[in-house]
């Protein structure tokens, strides 16, 4: 299952249109993010120099047409999310090039970059606003989300993927689908936005707007930036947020100049999620203030709360049996990592395989003439691309013994495999959240042991003390 959305790119405040261009498609190709871009590819452009090609054509489009536009779009974005657990990180890369080329026929250059570091992979397909030819800019109007939406299942049921039955009239990625069906309302939501961007340390504002953007808010700038978070029906205000979520506040906190304090709605987060409690005396020592320690009691007295709950929620009546909790956890954890795992390169291998048979079926009479004409330079250079593609074919034949199960083997074994990867991808993620939660109690409960044994050794030191002074007061007046 995949969710879509398009993205319109507009210049940043105060950069110049080359600078925003390359600061948006440097982060879709973020080597973190993308296996160390091996999961990057292109049509019509070179992945390197996209954002210098994508304006030379804008600059010839101009040029050629004399058309100049409002709030100009510079380039669009594509997002496709998947649920987790049922692609491979490659396989959404070739989902994402294919849905790019349908969508756009092959009149814009574009580049698709597949990120895995979210427990959800998803594609940033980036595409340049003018058309190859310089002679037209692409029409966003209001059927454009329901064609690639459409486009999307249909790619997604060719490859054995879920699809959306019933999806909401306006695609969201999967991620924030899931967001916006808690009962949070859509100021709590832009504001744990916030948060979530900028623990992600941002080098700047524009960069902490673009991450914004990306999880789905929508950005109006003007002499206030008002953003729409996921699931809203109106744009919100900076400044009505709070004074820790204003322009001003988030600048000096990107800059080093001051510490958020993110605002919380009580009673609103999920049971699930157990936190940490904070050390006040040593934030406290750290300069921090009275409104701080009043916010951090207040955090410190929910999180105990919630432990509590959870321990009898979970029937876990004492440490030792919290410890045995996590270690099981932890075990089965491993477990399902390595079934995941080997599902996955058996998946890989098998796709290798299947294209294998396409290439060799498709490319056989090119490489028998090749052949039979004695290795011709010449024909090679003109069938170079179906020669060496029919040799990589014989080569994962060779690996197999030379030969391979039927397409149909391949395609009933692939899906069984998914359908495994899937059950195991899902109970991962239920376990990593319940071992989450045990090991944050095992650290709260730690933490209040340290500060009993700490108060246990004042106490005996003042008790001591007192009897030495009765002895010394007791000897003096003997």
């Amino acid at each position: 299952m995949a969710t879509t959305r398009i993205i319109p790119m507009h210049n940043n405040k105060g950069k110049t249109i080359s600078q925003s261009l390359k600061a948006r498609i440097d982060y879709v190709k973020n080597p973190e993010k993308t296996n160390g871009g091996e999961l990057i590819t292109a049509y019509a452009c070179s992945p390197e120099t996209a954002d210098a090609e994508f304006l030379l054509a804008r600059n010839e489009y101009l040029a050629t047409t004399g058309r100049t536009h409002r709030n100009e779009v510079i380039a669009y974005q594509l997002r496709q999310s998947f649920k987790p657990g049922e692609v491979t990180p490659e396989e959404a890369n070739q989902i994402g090039y294919e849905l790019a080329s349908q969508f756009l026929r092959g009149d814009h250059a574009f580049i698709v970059a597949t990120h895995n570091d979210r427990r959800h992979i998803h594609n940033h397909i980036v595409f340049c606003a003018t058309t190859l030819d310089c002679t037209h800019k692409f029409r966003n109007v209001y059927r454009s989300d329901r064609l690639l939406a459409k486009l999307s299942d249909q790619i997604c049921a060719e490859h054995n993927l879920s699809v959306i039955n019933e999806p909401n009239s306006q695609s969201k990625p999967y991620d924030q689908e899931l967001m916006t069906k808690g009962e949070i309302s859509s100021r709590n939501i832009l504001r744990m936005s916030i948060d979530a961007a900028l623990r992600m340390q941002p080098e700047g504002f524009d960069a902490l707007i673009q991450l914004l953007e990306d999880a789905g808010c929508w950005i109006k700038r003007g002499a206030q930036i008002s953003i729409k978070p996921p699931g809203g029906k109106r744009y919100i205000r900076l400044d009505t947020l709070g004074a820790e979520y204003s322009e001003e506040a988030l600048r000096m906190t990107l800059a080093g100049k001051h510490v958020h304090i993110p605002k919380q709605a009580r009673g609103k987060m999920p049971h699930a999620q157990i936190e940490l409690l904070i050390n006040i005396e040593a934030k406290m020592r750290a300069g921090k203030g009275k409104g701080y320690e009043r916010w951090a009691e207040r955090h410190n007295t929910d999180v105990m709360a919630s432990s509590m709950l959870y321990l009898i929620d979970n029937h876990i009546s004492s440490y030792a049996e919290l410890e045995h909790k996590i270690q099981s956890a932890v075990d089965r954890r491993t477990e399902l990592k390595s079934t995941i795992s080997t599902a996955q390169a058996r998946m890989q291998e098998i796709s290798k395989q299947k294209k294998a048979i396409l290439v060799y079926r498709r490319t056989k009479d090119v490489y028998t003439q090749y052949r039979e004409s004695g290795w011709s330079p010449a024909f090679y250079r003109e069938h170079k691309a179906d020669i060496e593609a029919h040799k990589e074919a014989q080569t994962v034949y060779s690996v197999a013994g030379g030969k391979l199960p039927t397409l149909s083997d391949l395609s009933e074994e692939y899906a069984l495999l998914l359908s495994q990867k899937r059950q195991a991808g899902e109970q991962l993620s239920q376990l990593s959240e319940e071992l989450k939660n045990l090991r944050h109690i095992k650290s709260n409960m730690d933490t209040l042991l340290d500060d009993e044994r700490f108060e246990e050794e004042q106490t005996q030191r003042m008790r001591d003390t007192e009897l030495e002074h009765v002895q010394s007061t007791t000897g003096k007046n003997r």
